[in-house]
């Protein structure tokens, strides 16, 4: 159909919508114009600030973690060079291939070459993905040698924890290990998770390391890097870097040295051994044997170093100084002693020993089975004299002794950083009460039970740690507290002053003489444990805690000698001493698990502890301080 031009009705249509038309493309344009105007001119900033962004991504450097040294400067944990060996996809057209001519050189098992390939997978081809780590000097220089002929493979050189010390600061130190998905959850902030998820982090998992993690892991830094499309580094821009800043140094009280010398001393035991300064309250030698490597934590244990661990009966994953509890036996006489003064016993007061008392229904025995005739106080610790204590013990009151037994540290645990700590058991008549709540009979105290506890039998239990603080306090008649970390960063810890226990000094002065009897005359249960040096004159009480009550059956069979007996059926052995007798200083407890006898087994471990201890005297010497800035940092450390 033909539009008539001269027909005004038409034309008038026509104009309109052309109108309508133009209108509509003009106001587009506008619009358009306008959008431009606001890109290019009003968010010009924004959006070069998001362009840059584009280009440019901030990556996290992972600080050094902090050092744990001794009392003298030796590392017992630092960071050590880390050689491994990367993987660069886009580097090799035959992955597998490549795979293949690193595993002449380093072994490469089905489940890693799988996990390998697993990621190669999940990321671009251009990020770098772990082979191996931890490699040795000789693997990582011949595949440094062979490297022309290993496509897409990737030397490199980072940090690690490291424990030089390796089993004889274990328990100490504790250790690193992954970061996990709850690590993770737990992160207070964005820059945290951040941190957490750099390759190869590691966070405290036990002991020191955990407790003071934050303190030990630093600052991250961090470093602005241009990057293309597809999110390749192109440039690191280093003169834009903010360095990252090392964990705080943590200055502890252990003396390597002396810590060697009693895992030394104590090497193929089941035991512990607790060496402390009687005036500071530091721990110089916290050692528990058998014990694991925290290197292979770090690097990462199998299963059946794992198994082995768990399974063993010596127990090398207990921290035995802290978390061991065990009746502390004749030891636990000292405390009795001095609550026998409490309750009106004076140190003249004499028992008649015949080997064995009748008390209730039944014959509470001395170890010593003809007996020790009388025996006063004095002589009573000498000899340690069961039956002098049951004698006491019918008539004294427990919670007497519970009272004196706090007083002088058993019972409770102590600010140390450690985790672990067991508070063991001081028997009271309030702790039964507690222990039966369930059971209103037991509830009641009876005083038969008074002459097991009096002689560290029955209910009562202690960890070495206990007994060592026990003997510092018996040493100094005040308040010692053990301690265990001296500097953290700029934050000293100086050692606490030692507040009186609230019992009348005299009250010690028999067991201290009962003490040095012990070790120092003929017939003293430790005689052959003094120390031939009369400058460095030793006071020593020995214990056995019995673990299993031979019956009358077996005694019948012949089964008299505890040696006849399987290793966990076997008495404990317990010894605490200090020196020098007239001025005291070092105070220590061993306690080695079925050594049979404390005068046979934990006595010359004790001595031998107490020799390396006197001969290095580590309180006559300056201890190293992190927070004075040496010109050779090396030569402010010992050694």
């Amino acid at each position: 159909m033909r539009i008539n031009v001269h027909d005004p009705e038409r034309q008038e249509i026509l104009n309109r919508r052309a109108f309508l038309f133009g209108g509509a493309v003009s106001l587009g344009l506008v619009v358009v114009g306008g959008r431009l105007y606001q890109l290019q001119i009003l968010d010009h900033d924004r959006y070069v600030e998001l362009a840059q962004d584009n280009q440019f991504n901030r990556r996290i450097i992972t600080p050094l973690r902090g050092e744990i040294v001794d009392r003298f400067g030796k590392p017992l944990a630092s960071n050590r060079k880390n050689f491994r060996v990367l993987f660069v996809p886009e580097q090799t057209r035959d992955v597998e291939g490549a795979l293949d001519a690193i595993s002449e050189i380093i072994n490469i098992s089905e489940e890693k070459r799988t996990r390998i390939m697993r990621q190669i997978r999940r990321r671009a081809p251009f990020i770098p993905i772990e082979i191996e780590n931890n490699l040795s000097w000789d693997q990582f220089s011949k595949i440094n040698f062979q490297l022309p002929y290993l496509p897409g493979i990737l030397p490199d050189v980072g940090e690690t924890r490291d424990y030089p010390y390796g089993e004889a600061a274990a328990f100490v130190v504790g250790y690193v290990g992954a970061v996990t998905e709850s690590d993770l959850s737990q992160a207070k902030s964005e820059e945290e998770r951040i941190l957490l998820r750099q390759p190869g982090f590691k966070v405290g998992r036990e002991g020191l390391e955990r407790t003071y993690d934050k303190e030990l892991r630093g600052a991250a830094g961090s470093m602005n890097v241009k990057v293309n499309a597809y999110g390749r580094v192109i440039e690191e821009l280093k003169d834009q870097a903010i360095p990252p800043v090392q964990g705080e140094t943590l200055a502890l009280t252990i003396d390597a040295d002396l810590q060697l010398a009693a895992m030394k001393e104590l090497e193929g035991e089941s035991a512990a051994a607790v060496v402390m300064d009687v005036v500071t309250g530091d721990i110089l030698v916290l050692a528990s044997t058998p014990a694991f490597d925290p290197n292979a934590f770090n690097i990462g244990i199998s299963p059946q170093e794992w198994r082995a661990l768990n399974e063993s009966p010596y127990k090398p994953l207990l921290n035995k100084p802290l978390s061991g509890v065990y009746p502390p036996g004749s030891t636990f006489k000292l405390v009795s002693a001095v609550a026998a003064q409490i309750a009106g016993y004076k140190p003249g007061f004499r028992a008649h020993c015949p080997g064995r008392l009748w008390y209730g229904n039944r014959y509470f025995h001395c170890w010593k089975r003809e007996g020790h005739g009388w025996v006063d106080m004095k002589g009573s610790i000498k000899h340690s004299c069961d039956v002098f204590y049951y004698t006491i013990a019918k008539d004294i009151d427990v919670d007497i002794i519970a009272d004196v037994a706090k007083k002088l540290g058993l019972g409770q645990t102590f600010e140390l950083g450690i985790p672990g700590q067991r508070e063991g058991v001081v028997p009271s008549r309030e702790w039964k009460r507690r222990f039966f709540a369930g059971r209103p009979e037991n509830q009641p105290w009876f005083q038969g039970e008074t002459l097991s506890v009096i002689i560290g039998q029955g209910y009562v239990t202690s960890t070495p740690l206990q007994l060592a603080v026990m003997t510092a306090r018996i040493a100094t008649g005040r308040e010692v507290r053990p301690r265990i970390v001296r500097v953290l960063g700029d934050i000293a810890a100086p050692p606490q002053p030692a507040a009186p226990l609230g019992i009348d000094p005299a009250y010690f002065d028999i067991v201290r003489v009962g003490m040095d009897a012990v070790t120092n005359e003929p017939g003293g249960t430790a005689y052959r444990s003094r120390l031939d040096n009369p400058d460095w004159r030793l006071a020593g009480k020995t214990g056995t805690s019995q673990v299993y009550q031979i019956t009358a059956e077996e005694r019948a069979r012949g089964l008299t000698d505890p040696e006849d007996l399987p290793w966990e059926r076997r008495d404990h052995a317990l010894f605490v001493c200090y020196a020098p007798f007239d001025n005291p200083r070092y105070a220590c407890a061993v306690v080695v698990e079925h050594g049979i006898g404390g005068a046979r087994m934990a006595g010359p471990k004790a001595r031998e502890i107490m020799r390396a201890v006197m001969t290095k005297d580590p309180a006559a010497r300056p201890a190293y301080d992190p927070r004075v800035v040496a010109q050779t940092p090396e030569r402010s450390r010992e050694g």
